[in-house]
This record gives C-alpha cells, sequence and structure tokens, in this order.
C-alpha cells in the first residue's frame, strides 16, 4: 500500500510541475525521454522474440539395436558397489571390466596406478601433427545409507524404461557408456587418427586426491598435452528452464570452485539451567543468519551472458526482455533469477551452512560451537576473498573463521572456436536441432586436476534427462532411462570416429 501511495503522490507532483516555471518544458522532456527508452525496450525485446521464432529446436533419439547389451553392462557394473575408499570392490570392478571389454583392454595400453584409478592409450594412426584427446570418467561412487531407496540401490534392476541404481547418472554410465563405445568401435576395426586417453579416477566423489591427481602426475611425467578434456558434466536436459517446449545440451565451459570455511565461538559452559544472554550455539546462529541475509554481490559473467541469450526462448516475457537490454537490465535479471536455484547460483558465490555442532547433552552449556559452511565461488573470486568476505561481516561478534579447504575456480573456455564447435557438431549429428549452451558447472569434476594438461576442457553428460530424473543424482531411487543411455553411447562413437 506504501508503494501505491507512492506512486500516485509522484504523478500528482509531475502534474502540478505544468504550471510551474519551465515545468511544461522539463515535464516534456521527461516524457520523450521515458517514451525513448521504453520504445528501445520494446524494439530489442521485439527482435529477440523474432529470432527466437525463427529457431527451429527438438530431440531426436537415436536408436541402436546395441542398446540392450550396453544396458546390461551398466547394471552389471552398479551391482559392484564401488563406494569411495572399498579398495576391494574397486578391484572386483576392475577385473570384471576386463571381462566385460576384453577387446578395449588387450588392444588399447594400460596404466593402472596403485591408488586404482585407470589410464588408457588408443593409439592413433597418425604419426604426429595431432595433439591426443582425454576422455574422463569415474569409478566411484557416493554412499546409499540415510536414503529411502524403494529398492536395492546396487541392484542394476532393468525394468521396461530404466537402469536403476547408484551410479546409474554419476557417473558409472560415462564409464561404461566410453568402453561400450571403444569396444564396439575396435571390433568395427576403427582406430582413431590421434591417440586418444581415457582416464578413469577411483575417488572423485572425495576430490579425486588418489585416483585423477595420480593419473596427472603421471600425464605429467610423460610430457602430455591433450587438444580438448571431456569429462562429466552439465547435461542433455529435455526441459531447460521448466521449458518442455525447449530441450537444450549444456554444456560446462567451466566449473566453480569450491571452499570449505568453520566458523566456531568459544564461550564459557556450565549448567544449562543458569544461561547466559547469549551461548555460543546463540552466537553461531546469529553468525548464520548474517551469512544468509547477506548473499555475496551478483555478477554476469561473459559466459553466462551467452548462456542467457541462448537460453532466451525458454524464459517468460519478464525474462526476455531482462535478456533483451542487458547491461541496463542486470538489476532487473538478478531480482528475476533470485527464486531460480539453477540460474542464480551461477550468477554469484553462494555460501551454505550445512554443518552444525554445540553441546553433547541438552542440559549443558557449550563451550565450543562450530558450523562448516561449502562455498562455491565464482570465476573472479578466490578463497581468500570469501574468507575476508565471511571475516568483514561477522567482525562484530565473537566468532573466529578459518579456512579448511579450498580449489580455485576454474578457467572458462573458450565457446566459441573450432574445438567448442567439435562438440557441438557431434551433439547435432547424434540428436538433430538441439540448441548446444555453454555454461558453468555449479559442482566439481576430477578436471580440477588436469588444468594444466589443455586450455579446452568441457564438462558434459550427452544422456538426455528430464529434470526430476537428473536430481536423484546422489539421492533415493538413481535412474537412467534406457533409451537416453543408448543415445549417450552413440554420443561417444560419433565423436570418436571425428576425432
Amino acid at each position: 500500500m506504501t508503494f501505491l501511495n507512492d506512486l500516485i503522490a509522484s504523478f500528482r507532483i509531475f502534474y502540478s510541475n505544468f504550471n510551474a516555471a519551465y515545468g511544461r518544458l522539463i515535464n516534456t522532456v521527461l516524457l520523450c525521454l521515458m517514451l525513448f527508452v521504453l520504445a528501445v525496450v520494446a524494439v530489442r525485446t521485439l527482435r529477440l522474440n523474432r529470432r527466437i521464432r525463427r529457431t527451429e529446436v527438438g530431440l531426436e533419439m537415436p536408436q541402436s539395436p546395441r542398446q540392450q547389451a550396453w544396458c546390461q553392462a551398466l547394471s552389471q557394473a552398479i551391482q559392484i558397489p564401488t563406494v569411495t575408499g572399498d579398495t576391494a570392490q574397486m578391484e572386483a570392478l576392475y577385473q570384471w571390466l576386463q571381462t566385460q571389454f576384453p577387446t578395449v583392454f588387450s588392444s588399447l595400453e594400460t596404466t593402472r596406478l596403485p591408488s586404482g584409478a585407470v589410464l588408457l592409450r588408443w593409439r592413433g594412426t597418425a604419426t604426429g601433427g595431432q595433439k591426443p584427446v582425454l576422455l574422463c570418467a569415474h569409478m566411484d561412487v557416493v554412499p546409499v545409507e540415510g536414503q529411502a531407496w524403494s529398492a536395492d540401490p546396487f541392484s542394476g534392476k532393468i525394468d521396461e524404461e530404466f537402469v536403476h541404481g547408484r551410479g546409474a547418472l554419476d557417473c558409472k554410465n560415462v564409464l561404461i557408456g566410453l568402453l561400450c563405445a571403444v569396444e564396439d568401435l575396435l571390433q568395427e576395426g576403427f582406430q582413431p587418427s590421434r591417440d586418444l586417453y581415457f582416464a578413469f579416477g577411483c575417488d572423485e566423489e572425495t576430490g579425486g586426491e588418489q585416483g585423477a591427481k595420480a593419473i596427472a602426475a603421471e600425464l605429467r611425467r610423460q610430457g602430455l598435452a591433450f587438444e580438448f578434456i571431456l569429462d562429466e558434466g552439465s547435461n542433455i536436459t529435455t526441459e531447460h528452464l521448466g521449458n518442455k517446449n525447449f530441450p537444450a545440451a549444456l554444456v560446462g565451459v567451466a566449473e566453480k570452485g569450491a571452499a570449505t570455511y568453520q566458523l566456531t565461538v568459544h564461550t564459557k559452559g556450565g549448567h544449562a539451567a543458569m544461561p547466559p544472554a547469549h551461548t555460543a550455539v546463540g552466537i553461531l546462529a546469529e553468525a548464520v543468519c548474517r551469512l544468509e541475509a547477506a548473499p555475496m554481490h551478483k555478477r554476469l559473467l561473459p559466459v553466462m551472458r551467452q548462456c542467457l541469450d541462448f537460453s532466451a526462448p525458454a524464459l517468460g516475457l519478464a525474462g526476455r526482455i531482462c535478456v533483451a537490454n542487458l547491461p541496463f537490465t542486470r538489476p532487473l535479471l538478478y531480482h528475476f533469477t533470485r527464486h531460480n536455484d539453477q540460474l542464480s547460483s551461477l550468477l554469484h558465490t553462494t555460501l551454505a551452512v550445512t554443518q552444525c555442532s554445540g553441546a553433547p547433552t541438552a542440559n549443558v552449556l557449550p563451550e565450543t560451537a562450530q558450523a562448516t559452511i561449502n562455498a562455491r565461488l565464482l570465476q573472479g573470486d578466490s578463497g581468500q576473498s570469501v574468507l575476508e568476505y565471511i571475516q568483514a561481516l561477522l567482525a562484530d561478534l565473537p566468532v573466529t573463521v578459518e579456512m579448511v579447504s579450498c580449489v580455485e575456480p576454474s578457467a572458462i573456455t573458450e565457446s566459441m572456436g573450432p574445438i567448442y564447435q567439435t562438440i557441438t557438431s557431434t551433439v547435432g549429428e547424434v540428436f538433430g536441432r538441439l540448441p548446444c549452451i555453454p555454461t558453468i558447472m555449479p559442482a566439481g569434476t576430477d578436471t580440477k586436476h588436469y588444468g594444466e594438461f589443455s586450455s579446452h576442457i568441457f564438462r558434459f553428460l550427452p544422456f538426455p534427462c528430464d529434470p526430476q530424473t537428473f536430481s536423484t543424482i546422489h539421492g533415493a531411487d538413481e535412474r537412467i532411462r534406457c533409451q537416453n543411455f543408448g543415445a549417450g553411447v552413440a554420443f561417444y562413437e560419433a565423436l570418436m570416429r571425428k576425432l
């Protein structure tokens, strides 16, 4: 109601200004300026809408007689519960892979690292001149404890539509998809012109310190550099930004960094029957509330400007007006996307309080209370700059802030060059008129350890998936549609033929 009253008062002042000296001239200039701005906004929005109407979008699904065999292989891999850290199960998976893909392991050079990670080399026919390519996956999966699965998470059950189980989407689909593609191509007699390397980590879910880091050391020892690197990442969504009429291939050209911070409050302990005005947990709660009430400043990176331009057909009218008139409408864009977690998280560094602890029993005043913050660092921020931001925000509270760990944001891969076109042209060849949209990965991958080996790193899952199914990653009832898994294998085969 206050806003409405202020608006009415503004109109009255504007109207009365016509009777003041030079008021008519000033009001006329203001009106013309407003009409000009509105005209520019309308023209730019109409131009965007015209481009959208001319955009033909469609998701075609390739069919293969090998799909059933591929899904059976994925099912059997899921049945080996390679939860990160279980070396016995990791060894069992490796032995099974050798049996399941005999042509791969007899034809490619295999390096098994002490950690259990695997590096394969497929020699190309060319004698020189072409850099090799590195294709990545990881063999470990996250635990299932505490999750309400409707069936055994390691059953690998196949029904009419889906392959079910932990790892179906993250990321045994990539591991088995790559090996199925290589096995089939080898049996056809195909050989790439350049060397292809395959890096399979064993502990990606806990940071890749034993797996990908060991592979990186081996690559460094061999003095290798790659034309490009492809790992798991953003996916082909059948409903981009919730729009069922706009499927899209989201190609990760960067990934946010990750840092962990610990907030600690020390106070005098004692009996809970005689509490002070603020306990350690109370002070900690104030600190947490401040962090959640003061999110970090939003920024529109060039790659996200490009992402929004390509995503415009999936947006509503307000979103299109904002995108069409950037950079002038950045504040409006930030406002309209504040409740869209998917987009909003890519416009700033996020801070999430994930763990909290206090006294061991209910009737004891805690001497120490702690909270853990998981930060995802947008390019341009660093672990140190975010630490300083948190410290400044909590400067007047008796809270100690410590940075426990940090992986800085990755470099951003060019999304307009010929190497990027290799990915997008393969998407078009396999999936038809599917828009390819560059984006930033909010989560991390093993590529954090491979940045020195290529300036072109892509994070992309070529498996079409609806948002509801994709949300089962790391959750209960993880699954992948059989047809979609087959389409991903077809993508890998088409990509390798291009290389």
